[in-house]
């Protein structure tokens, strides 16, 4: 049993993307990882998020409506290594309120869009001419292939798709707000769910607007013009007022471009928008019951793995697939593939530092020394995870940039009864304005920062969250935890393609009714084959043309002398002539 890949090229009748396929007679290693397909899109809205925290404190700020203590902080964000650096350098036992150079900007406000009805010329295409990058052929055998070897069909992880040759998808510029403090502001990604937001006001509006579809960004895609859709649409969820405003249409791509790319012998572009979109329908209706990162998709309710060497050790692996689309010679195909990925498990704070400083946070009446927290500063995690709180009313997603000083010594400004700005601590803050009594005030508080935000907010240990699903970088994990993601990811390739064809089946594909607006089917009951050779191993030549057979990939060399060691000299260019390549190549 050999584990292998196999790359090849194919007639024009077979499938030429590069991929890996197995037979059901050998063994296949590797669990078909992520592909990077996310790309920026072509054209970005410049609405920044200045949304603020709703459970901040403001350092001397006379508004009672910010609930969190913050302090203005550079434009720039500050790594975790910045911040070690700066805390190795600061005596926590006196250190009191932060004060270091502040930006003399001023901070930049929720600026509102404008909402104006657009009219019917607001929609106006702002494709720009194709540029000559990125304009290859399609590769194809450049012969009729050879004769040697074992013929055999490989069975591959692609399913073929079918499209209608006329199909036409056109890409239009959004807006997702939310009003907030009198004006309509960015709905971000962190704070809202703007993927349910849509959702909502596409079945709300389904009487006005045609079938479409929203990548969760800045796009949203449609079969039908939308000409004369080109309006603001809102509506109330959970008492919050939400707005979708569609601006402009941005791109057009059609079937018969990537159908002229299969085609052509001469360079030409790419239809990656056109996979782009593809890809973007094929999530639509998924989402709705899997967590979905990129084009990783896992059952939000399954159990993970957090057993042998990733007990106690705030990682769990969980099982899931993967999906793509590839443009090849036979059209379009979707490859679907198994994955295992580790997690950051969903666990408090309190937990989580605790595994890693390797006592218990609770014990001692709560306390963490400046060594350690200068040790919890230099590890990577801190800087790449981010947590949420769950204290108020909304979920908020803030990342870590180092320790405050402890909860029930950290000073708080805020207004007072009579209007008149008083001075509190974090503990005493979260007592009075949420009736919460923390149980480790002597715990150090957490600087945190909103995504877009140029201020801080320090929050206390005990209420802060890692937030779910969130991917663990490789080299944060030991080898014994890489090891066991790999011996789960790895099958052989029986089971790989049970599994591989199960995951099509239960995609029901060809029910989607996103797939059905656009006349689109995919061929789940097969896989694409190929055709290929299993060639003979080579034989291996030692001194005195002595020939040794390979077996299973091992040969012995028990009583075998190699040949003697050649030289082999750098070609300087082509024009050489044959007497100094002769030179060139010489024995010792």
């Amino acid at each position: 049993m050999i584990s292998m890949f196999i790359f090849f090229y194919s007639n024009r009748s077979e499938m030429s993307a590069a991929s890996y396929h197995y037979a059901s007679s050998m063994n296949s290693s590797g669990s078909g990882g992520y592909r990077g397909r996310g790309r920026k899109p072509r054209y970005e809205t410049h609405h920044q998020d200045y949304s603020s925290s709703s459970n901040s404190y403001r350092h001397n700020n006379n508004n009672n409506h910010h609930h969190c203590y913050q302090q203005r902080r550079p434009l720039s964000p500050m790594s975790v290594g910045d911040v070690s650096n700066r805390l190795s350098k600061v005596s926590f036992e006196h250190h009191h309120p932060r004060i270091r150079n502040r930006s003399a900007e001023p901070r930049s406000l929720d600026k509102p869009h404008d909402t104006r009805p657009p009219s019917v010329n607001a929609i106006r295409s702002v494709v720009p001419e194709r540029c000559q990058q990125d304009q290859l052929p399609i590769c194809s055998r450049p012969d009729s292939g050879g004769t040697k070897g074992q013929p055999v069909t490989l069975y591959t992880n692609h399913f073929r798709c079918h499209l209608p040759d006329n199909l036409a998808i056109n890409q239009y510029t959004v807006h997702v707000n939310v009003f907030k403090r009198g004006k309509w502001c960015n709905a971000n990604k962190r704070q809202h769910n703007r993927f349910e937001i849509v959702q909502k006001i596409l079945e709300h509006e389904s009487d006005n607007l045609p079938f479409v579809w929203f990548d969760d960004g800045n796009f949203l895609y449609s079969h039908e013009l939308l000409l004369d859709k080109a309006k603001t649409y809102e509506i109330t969820i959970k008492n919050q007022l939400y707005q979708l405003e569609i601006k402009q249409m941005s791109d057009r791509v059609t079937v018969e471009s990537m159908w002229q790319y299969v085609n052509s012998k001469t360079p030409t572009k790419r239809p990656q928008d056109l996979i782009r979109m593809l890809e973007t329908l094929l999530k639509q209706t998924i989402r709705s019951r899997m967590v979905c990162i990129r084009n990783q998709f896992f059952e939000a309710n399954q159990h993970l793995y957090d057993g042998g060497p990733f007990q106690n050790s705030g990682f769990a692996l969980a099982q899931g697939f993967y999906q793509a689309m590839f443009v090849t010679q036979a059209g379009p195909t979707l490859t679907i593939d198994t994955k295992c990925s580790c997690f950051y498990r969903n666990i408090d704070m309190l937990h989580f530092l605790s595994i890693y400083l390797g006592r218990d946070l609770t014990s001692n009446d709560g306390f963490i020394s400046n060594d350690e927290k200068r040790s919890l500063l230099r590890m990577k995690c801190l800087e790449s995870i981010t947590i949420e709180t769950r204290h108020t009313t909304n979920k908020m997603v803030y990342n870590i940039r180092g320790f405050g000083d402890n909860a029930d010594t950290h000073p708080v400004t805020i207004q007072g009864a009579d209007g008149e700005p008083e001075t509190t601590t974090v503990a005493k803050f979260f007592a009075e304005k949420y009736q919460i009594v923390l149980k480790y005030p002597r715990l150090p508080t957490l600087e945190c920062v909103n995504k877009g935000a140029q201020n801080s907010s320090f929050i206390p240990i005990e209420l802060c969250f890692i937030e779910e699903w969130q991917i663990v970088d490789r080299s944060l994990m030991t080898n014994e935890q890489n090891a066991e993601k790999s011996k789960r990811s790895i099958l052989v390739p029986e089971l790989r393609f049970n599994r591989t064809m199960a995951i099509a089946r239960e995609r029901q594909f060809n029910t989607d009714p996103y797939l059905k607006h656009l006349s689109m089917t995919i061929d789940t009951d097969r896989m694409v084959q190929v055709r290929a050779r299993v060639l003979d191993p080579p034989n291996i030549v030692y001194r005195n043309n002595r020939l040794v057979s390979v077996t299973i990939g091992k040969w012995l060399m028990k009583g075998n002398l190699l040949q003697q060691p050649t030289r082999v000299h750098k070609v300087r260019n082509r024009e050489n002539n044959e007497a100094e390549r002769k030179e060139l190549f010489s024995r010792e």
